[in-house]
């Protein structure tokens, strides 16, 4: 049972709309967008290899989720959390090629790729710290629930090479086609029930309702200033600027395409490129339309934003999603 399904990330749609309006650092983004593509593009190579898998009905499954972390002040995501009455399975995918080498009972791991060497995170601790943070936000109970955390590898290039001190990691990070052997093994081992399958969708749907989508900041992580940043209403037909306000509706000049609602992922492209906050004025200059009454309006009514002050003073941001 599927509690909660994987979406295309914001960030892959926002960099796209991205390289149409950004003049800087250009190479930066485009190498931003791969990577995230190329990540999405295997986290679904998972979920298919996973239904293919038929896995038991006795099982809660949630895609990408992305919660509190126990400081009140960061996130941890989970790409793949499987829950059964007998245990918990988290998966945690990487996407890249190249070799994953832990040495000295995988205290010392890197990253190779042809020869050369790059930073990683270490994908053991990595997903256990993943688990740690799930157990403590779930509480209670919980604690006693036994979590099984795997790194999976879906580059069919990738390989796992470990000393003779390290060969138990071979146990927890694999590729795609050894998951499988792992979640049986699992249920092999684990065969004391701690929950009912009642009590798990109950959790899965507060686990579910409780993801945060991330609030994408490219003006502060690209260094973007106003003036690298293009103006006007993006064309959802023809991906071109400069659209124009008629009456009620926004017509393109280039294809002729008309839109009610073209002004709402433009309104975000501000924020997630420009700046956290907008006035009134900003948001003609940026939208490119003259009159006051028409700004406050679509500000006011496009249901994305909350703001503070009153008349002149007042400032629009977005809302906590």
């Amino acid at each position: 049972m599927i509690l909660k399904k994987r979406n295309e990330p914001e960030s892959i749609l926002f960099l796209k709309r991205g390289l149409v309006r950004c003049k800087k650092n250009r190479q930066e983004i485009q190498l931003e967008l791969r990577n995230l593509e190329k990540g999405y593009q295997s986290e679904m190579k998972l979920d298919f290899y996973l239904h293919r898998m038929a896995l038991s009905t006795q099982m809660v499954i949630l895609q990408d989720i992305r919660l509190p972390a126990a400081d009140g002040q960061t996130f941890f995501q989970i790409d793949s959390l499987l829950l059964t009455p007998y245990f918990g399975f988290i998966i945690d995918v990487k996407s890249q090629a190249g070799q994953f080498i832990f040495q000295h009972n995988a205290r010392k791991f890197h990253y190779q790729l042809h020869g050369t060497k790059y930073g990683m995170k270490h994908p053991v601790s990595q997903v256990e710290e993943q688990e740690d943070q799930l157990i403590n936000w779930l509480g209670g109970e919980w604690s006693k629930y036994t979590m099984v955390s795997v790194t999976a590898l879906a580059d069919p290039g990738a390989e796992v090479m470990a000393d003779a001190s390290s060969e138990w990691v071979y146990d927890r990070v694999m590729p795609f086609d050894l998951l499988k052997i792992r979640l049986k093994e699992a249920s092999g081992n684990f065969i004391e029930s701690f929950f009912q399958m009642n009590q798990l969708v109950e959790v899965g749907r507060r686990l579910a309702k409780a993801h945060c989508k991330p609030v994408l900041y490219y003006w502060k992580k690209f260094d973007l200033q106003d003036r690298d940043v293009a103006r006007g209403v993006l064309c959802p037909f023809c991906n071109r600027l400069g659209m124009t306000r008629l009456r009620v509706i926004w017509e393109c000049p280039h294809c002729g395409g008309r839109d009610r609602h073209a002004h709402l992922l433009s309104l975000f492209d501000y924020f997630v490129f420009v700046k956290p906050t907008m006035t009134n004025k900003e948001c003609r200059d940026f939208l490119g339309i003259r009159n006051v009454h028409t700004a406050r309006t679509l500000l006011n009514n496009c249901g994305i934003l909350d703001w503070k002050g009153e008349n002149r003073g007042r400032v629009y941001f977005l809302k906590k999603r």
